[in-house]
């Protein structure tokens, strides 16, 4: 091929905007570089080829023009004109296009071979419609293909543009946000993205506005899936999206969390398992992966396999009932997951669980589960720890101790029987002047100096702020910092003597030490008193407390402080021989062991805890809490270990105190911190039981539902022990004015926007969307509904609240009789009609099968006093008497709803007409 002289062709290119020879004579002078004159000549002329395609095609022949400099140092010249063609060819259709096409080659020429430019040059042109709409988006995708061309093999960015050019069919905005979702995706992905390519590209044909959110979600999703499993779940995607599968976003989200809780290893089988489901009922696919998750919190892998082939089996004989089976809302996939599972739920057991406790209490106890409580957010955070309130009893959810449902059943009366014994034995009837039994009193004692304590802290913080003070007005330099300074001797404790087990715990000076010591000798005499009282329950209870101790940490490997706290907890878990006591404080165990053994008897009472908690204080708190050496722990045996004494006690004490007093560290070693809790002893909270009755009593009492400003139920809060454990473990929230508030609303004042006994409100039909239903209210039941497609029960699926109606007025059933006494004498007479059943007897008789002795008696008088006797002495047995019941059954299910007059339509009977036109007529009306 030849070219014309140079001058012409700029002659040509002067006919044009200015601005094209201004590129043309820029770029010229770099490219005589790369280029021949001969190629300089075809360089110049198919530029002027372009810029004179269409009206606007010059903007075309600048960008070819400018960028030709670059683009030369990469390609060949035979390469260089092939690449010029394809804009040539691109203008003749859009200017804008080439335009894109030669901005973006600077950037894709260096990482494209010059054998796929045409083809890349091809899928731009692609999609291409000759409207405006797909001249953006193909003008989009030459913008954003030199970051595809560069992360992926060329042949995946063929099948993406493929992917866009289907999508534009439906919608070019979605296919514009799709492409450039890809340029931030697909690169990341490996050997993943040919599968989702393909899921996606069935997707355009069933649900093609599910690959923009495909697009989004595959990044977070696909992380929580093997590396070696993803490809086979994209795959599962794809067969899905190619029979019709809705919401396939949603199955990504559902199955690679639901692939992500299954053991290590175990994905390819679960996945093994929907390949089985696809070939049988495709649909049944997401809801087997949406229930997964609870299956397994209650079978094993190795159990997963038999209840799958019963639901292949229903899905095969009828795919409702499969389905129903695999989202767990039938019958008998709960019986069957029952059967396999070795955990119990709370909700199968709950019935006997409250016949048992409130057979311990003698009172009418509820039982719930603990997340009930939880969400009450008063003070209690643990879900996995029984409790109580006072009134009711806190279970958790499900327990699987156990592999047996047997002992996981024995491990929840273990349980309830210790929360029951709290109320049963009063741990919550705790009174400051009620005597102890077992121990001498010295609560008033111990409380005056606690005040005399407090009162030297005043003085001091008094003193080191006018301190502070002075500093400050003699203009000291450098910080100082200026404590508060409490005047009002009641500003400091004061609220902990709102309860009596607050004012209690308010005489220690490290709460959280006294609050544990105390905790623990109550569970140990409660312990005690269920052995004693309940001999039924002995056996499971020793086997819990046995697992219980073999899971305590051990005392040596703890400062000393703690280790004390720990051996009281061994000791009341009924270890007392082989306890690794440190030799310096051997005395110190024994004694502890003497105080814990005045509570393991009948008539010991809480308030014998109380005192018995003063003593170990005063023993453990002198013992400084510093790590020991190991070789420094001897076993002892600590059953039997005499009497206690007040007179040896207190020599005790005095010799510890001697020994902090001589001791020259100066410190008390490491800070407390409280021991692991007993798993089956639950969260025990006296102070905020005992808090919660006192409000409502007051509240009662005063018809006030705030007997105490909010202010001081917060700062006794703050104080509490009990909230200050959980606190330190990070779950309780710092700010505790939602729990005052909350505190209040049990204590009496109405939750907002509700009224009492509301319960659940209108419960709309909703085509069976939704799932379990959960009795939340006292006197309210779940039952399970006939769901005729699936020929199964959906466990759970019904809510009816029973309610008593007050007895009404005579009068009113006086009138009504009176009223509609027609339908009465109907109903009479449709009871008359039921065949008797029953023998009476008939008494009287002439004749008869016995005779009738009262009858026979007067007889006998009457011929003894000249009287003609009555012949009527016999009796009989008659089948007519008849025993009837009535119970009134209302439909409540969503079809009564229909209004059946406003449905009703007039029906002609008359035959059918001749007339074709009022034939038609008749018929729209039949």
């Amino acid at each position: 091929m030849t070219s014309g002289p140079i001058s012409e062709i700029e002659a040509e290119l002067a006919k044009l905007p200015p601005a094209v020879l201004e590129a043309y004579q820029e770029a010229n002078d770099t490219v005589k570089e790369s280029f021949g004159e001969e190629e300089i000549g075809l360089w110049a002329k198919e530029g002027l080829t372009i810029g004179t395609q269409t009206v606007r095609s010059w903007e075309s022949a600048i960008e070819y023009y400018r960028v030709s400099p670059e683009v030369s140092k990469f390609l060949s010249f035979p390469s260089f004109m092939q690449w010029a063609r394809c804009g040539t060819y691109l203008a003749q259709d859009s200017p804008t296009l080439a335009v894109s096409f030669f901005k973006s080659s600077v950037s894709i020429v260096p990482n494209l071979r010059p054998q796929y430019i045409p083809r890349w040059a091809g899928l731009g042109r692609s999609l291409y419609k000759g409207t405006w709409k797909s001249s953006t988006l193909a003008a989009k995708f030459f913008e954003v293909s030199p970051d595809l061309v560069r992360n992926l093999p060329f042949w995946d960015v063929e099948v993406f543009a493929s992917l866009i050019e289907a999508l534009s069919y439906k919608s070019y905005d979605v296919a514009g946000e799709c492409l450039v979702l890809g340029r931030d995706v697909l690169p990341a992905m490996g050997r993943e993205r040919e599968p989702f390519l393909a899921m996606s590209r069935a997707l355009i044909d069933t649900s093609w506005r599910e690959v923009k959110t495909c697009l989004e979600l595959v990044p977070r999703a696909l992380q929580q899936v093997d590396e070696s499993q993803t490809g086979r779940f994209l795959k599962l995607g794809e067969r899905l999206a190619k029979v019709g599968l809705r919401n396939t976003s949603k199955f990504l989200s559902d199955g690679t969390q639901a692939l992500s809780k299954v053991p290590q290893g175990s994905q390819g089988y679960i996945l093994d398992l929907c390949d089985a489901l696809v070939v049988i009922t495709p649909d049944a696919v997401p809801s087997f992966l949406k229930s997964l998750d609870d299956v397994l919190n209650r079978i094993t892998v190795s159990q997963l396999d038999t209840w799958f082939q019963h639901g292949a089996h229903l899905l095969q004989e009828n795919p409702e009932s499969g389905i129903a089976f695999f989202k767990i809302e039938s019958n008998t996939s709960e019986a069957m997951l029952e059967t396999l599972s070795s955990s119990l739920e709370l909700d199968r057991v709950k019935g006997i669980l409250r016949l048992y406790c409130r057979a311990l209490a003698g009172t009418g106890l509820e039982i719930f589960d603990t997340q009930e409580l939880v969400s009450r957010n008063i003070g209690w955070v643990d879900e996995d720890s029984a409790s109580t309130d006072g009134t009711k009893i806190f279970l958790p959810p499900v327990v699987d101790h156990y592999p047996s449902k047997q002992d996981n059943f024995s491990w929840f009366k273990v349980v309830s029987t210790h929360q029951v014994a709290h109320l049963e034995f009063g741990s919550f009837e705790y009174e400051f002047e009620k005597d102890a039994t077992q121990f001498e009193d010295r609560r008033h004692e111990m409380e005056q100096k606690a005040i005399e304590r407090k009162a030297e802290e005043r003085a001091a913080a008094k003193d080191a702020y006018e301190m502070a003070a002075r500093l400050l007005t003699s203009g000291a330099e450098g910080d100082v910092e200026m404590t508060p300074m409490y005047d009002d001797p009641n500003d400091m404790g004061s609220m902990r003597t709102f309860t009596d087990i607050g004012r209690f715990l308010d005489i220690f000076e490290n709460g959280r030490l006294g609050f544990d010591i105390f905790t623990v000798l109550e569970d140990c005499r409660l312990d005690y008193r269920i052995k004693v009282e309940y001999p039924g329950i002995r056996a499971a209870s020793s086997r819990v407390q046995g697992e219980s101790l073999a899971n305590r940490p051990k005392i040596e490997e703890m400062p000393l402080q703690q280790g004390l706290v720990e051996l009281l907890i061994h000791m009341s878990l009924d270890q007392f021989q082989d306890l690794p006591v440190a030799v310096e404080y051997k005395e110190a165990a024994e004694m502890l062991s003497s105080i814990l053994h005045q509570l393991r008897t009948a008539d010991a009472n809480v308030e014998d805890t109380a005192e018995a908690t003063l003593r170990a204080y005063e023993v453990i708190s002198r013992v400084p809490n510093e790590p020991e050496e190991p070789d420094q722990f001897e076993d002892q045996d600590l059953e039997e270990p005499g009497d206690f004494s007040e007179e040896d006690y207190q020599s005790l004490v005095d010799q510890l105190q001697a020994g902090m007093d001589a001791s020259s560290d100066g410190g008390d070693g490491e800070s407390y911190e409280s021991p692991d809790p007993v798993d089956y002893r639950g969260d025990f909270k006296p102070e905020m039981v005992q808090l919660m009755t006192k409000l409502q009593a007051d509240s009662g009492e005063q018809g006030e539902a705030q007997p105490m400003t909010q202010e001081m139920l917060e700062q006794l809060l703050q104080e509490s022990p009990e909230l200050e454990l959980d606190a330190q473990e990070g779950e309780v929230d710092s700010d505790m004015s939602m729990f005052a508030q909350n505190i209040m609303k049990e204590a009496g004042a109405p939750p907002p926007n509700s009224q009492p006994g509301e319960g659940y409100g209108p419960l709309l039909h909703d085509d069976d969307s939704g799932g379990e239903l959960e009795a939340r209210e006292p006197e309210t039941y779940v039952y399970d509904e006939w769901d005729f497609r699936a020929n199964d029960y959906k466990p759970r699926w019904c809510i009816v609240k029973e309610k008593t109606v007050e007895e009404g007025d005579a009068t009113f059933y006086q009138e009504s009789l009176k009223t509609y006494s027609a339908l009465a004498n109907h109903i009479r007479r449709q009871f008359e009609l039921i065949v008797p059943e029953s023998m009476r007897k008939t008494y009287r008789l002439i004749d008869g099968e016995d005779i009738d002795l009262n009858a026979a008696l007067e007889a006998w008088c009457d011929l003894k006093m000249g009287v003609s006797p009555d012949d009527k002495i016999y009796w009989h047995r008659n089948r007519n008497r008849r025993e009837v019941a009535v119970v009134f059954l209302l439909d409540m299910s969503a079809s009564t709803a229909e209004a059946i007059d406003e449905g009703r339509q007039t029906v002609d009977d008359r035959d059918a007409p001749d007339d074709p036109v009022e034939y038609m007529v008749w018929l729209r009306r039949r």
